[in-house]
């Protein structure tokens, strides 16, 4: 069954796994984790699915997966604008940084 915990441990753990090189596994648990998070949410915008699709996106990054980097670095900002507005909020900040080092790494600057 699907938990609060469950979810956050697999987000440590693909972080974790991530830094350990396993970038598959990390994947895999993140992936994991983003789906029990959005069943628990359901369409509602929540700061742990932004977290986590914050996660994903530097694996896909280190991965080579520049696109699908993309798009969870945007979700992830989407949700953060969202919940926070205009105001400065460490997330925003450090999705947005991690956003630049992906169009630099892509060529876009």
């Amino acid at each position: 069954k699907d938990h609060p915990d469950i979810a956050a441990a697999l987000q440590v753990l693909g972080a974790l796994s991530c830094r350990a090189g396993d970038l598959e596994g990390a994947k895999q648990q993140l992936e994991e984790s983003l789906r029990m998070k959005r069943s628990l949410h359901g369409d509602q915008d929540h700061p742990d699915i932004a977290a986590t699709l914050l996660e994903l996106g530097k694996v896909s990054r280190q991965a080579g997966d520049l696109e699908g980097a993309k798009q969870q670095l945007e979700e992830s900002l989407r949700i953060q604008r969202s919940l926070h507005g205009d105001k400065d909020h460490p997330g925003i900040a450090t999705t947005l940084q991690v956003l630049g080092a992906l169009s630099c790494q892509a060529g876009d600057l």
